[in-house]
């Protein structure tokens, strides 16, 4: 069952080789000191198959030191591929009318190799001819399988440390998956080295996200002060807070949910239906009638968020070449039925406790970060979440800085190893937002440095 370490040289390095990526347009790849692979992983108990990229650190490739991060983004249903191409990846679309990828300068992969996974198997370039329903703790489990590939094939990076990151559902992604390898760890067959987390704007609570959405309006002048959000104070699964969430959103329909300084992209209709507007943000803001929450297709976009360069790129038939992923796969940020089936039921309870469980083992450093522009996931629904866990505060809330002695945010620290940081105008994506505060972030976390 367990086969991380027992293969041949010729397999090994077969795999590397064909997954090499020599061009990602404009850059060639033999002008940089370090190597991207891309292809695909799959789990050998059934038929799917997950694209992942890796790209390896700017430092010493040989060195066992170096920390590896896989991200995951969020949705669930949406691509890591952005993390890769804007947020956090060594080139990327700057900004949202960038036509060509630029140099970042603050890529993760000066401090860190990292490894971007299109999960569940429905998402991106990913295969899930299994037609099948996700639920959060399958998905843990595919992932800690497609986890295991990886290191099959890339052996040499078995020992370095493991972190964990990545925004919005990775929230419940990365827990549970944290979980999965501390109980395969506990086997004693084989280890995967993991040290921590690391997740921004994370959904952990569900159950309690619409109101803490509405608070958060009020708090930013985003709704009348008449507004009256009783109803979801008393019961958040109500119909007439759902009322008054589709109240809330019609009021700020031209808002940018996750970046409320930010701007908003929409296309200008003729006869806008209204309705069309509301379906759009229930789907994304994920109001619900008990805990169990189902994410379907998200067939009418993201709100106000505008891909095209990236979506243009990724369909790119040649650049799918490059890339070495199925050309007959028409990519989207988040999964739609007419490129496949996705289906996803979320388990809020089973989230908060297996947080808790890590918190008990007192093993991982986990740090949770808020960009506090974001409505969708706002910082005060994460800190609502600490404040449910049995856990102490042993650092006062204080402000912290970065380049040039700069405000970055606040923060605060917690026992069992967890840190809550938000970043100052930042919004859902805060890599992308604040590329200096968020590469501080990571730099202070591998390094076991005070923020």
């Amino acid at each position: 069952m367990i086969q991380i370490l027992i293969l041949t040289v010729v397999h090994i390095y077969g795999l590397q080789i064909e997954d090499k990526v020599t061009y990602l347009p404009p850059f060639n790849m033999t002008d940089f000191n370090f190597s991207i692979f891309s292809g695909y992983l799959s789990i050998t108990d059934s038929n799917q198959s997950f694209h992942y990229v890796f790209v390896q650190s700017q430092i010493n490739n040989l060195n066992n030191n170096v920390p590896l991060v896989l991200w995951l983004n969020g949705g669930p249903g949406c691509s890591s591929m952005i993390g890769f191409l804007q947020e956090i990846g060594p080139f990327v679309f700057l900004n949202d009318d960038d036509e060509s990828l630029q140099f970042n300068e603050y890529s993760w992969n000066r401090v860190a190799h990292l490894l971007f996974l299109e999960s569940p198997s429905g998402v991106g370039f990913s295969h899930n001819p299994l037609n099948i329903t996700f639920n959060d703790s399958q998905t843990a489990d595919h992932n800690l399988k497609v986890l295991q590939e990886f290191y099959s094939n890339y052996p040499e990076y078995q020992k370095n440390p493991l972190w964990l990151a990545g925004e919005s559902y990775a929230g419940a992604y990365i827990p549970l998956l944290a979980e999965k390898i501390k109980k395969f760890n506990d086997l004693e067959v084989a280890v995967i080295n993991l040290q921590g987390m690391m997740i921004g704007n994370g959904v952990t609570n569900l159950t309690h996200l619409p109101i803490s959405q509405l608070i958060y309006q009020k708090e930013h002048q985003l709704l009348p002060p008449t507004f009256d959000i009783t109803a979801c104070e008393k019961d958040v699964t109500s119909e007439e807070c759902e009322d008054i969430n589709y109240d809330a959103w019609k009021i700020t329909k031209r808002i940018n949910p996750y970046d409320i300084y930010g701007y908003c992209y929409y296309e200008e209709k003729e006869n806008e239906n209204e309705l069309d507007w509301i379906q759009e943000m229930k789907q994304f803001m994920m109001i619900h009638n008990d805990n169990i929450v189902k994410v379907t297709n998200h067939e009418l976009g993201v709100p106000c968020v505008q891909i095209d360069n990236i979506q243009n790129y990724l369909n790119d038939v040649q650049n799918k070449r490059y890339l070495h992923v199925d050309e007959n796969i028409q990519w989207f940020m988040c999964s739609k039925s007419h490129n496949k089936q996705f289906k996803y039921v979320s388990d809020p309870p089973l989230v908060m406790k297996v947080l808790q469980e890590l918190l008990n083992f007192d093993l991982f450093t986990i740090l949770l970060y808020n960009g506090d522009a974001d409505s969708v996931v706002p910082w005060i629904d994460t800190l609502q979440a600490l404040q449910k866990l049995k856990i102490t505060i042993t650092e006062q809330w204080r402000p912290y800085y970065v380049k040039n002695n700069q405000l970055g945010g606040y923060t605060q620290g917690y026992s069992n190893k967890l840190r809550f940081v938000t970043v100052r105008g930042a919004g859902h994506m805060v890599p992308q937002n604040d590329r200096i505060t968020a590469f501080y972030l990571l730099n202070q976390t591998l390094n076991g440095e005070a923020l």
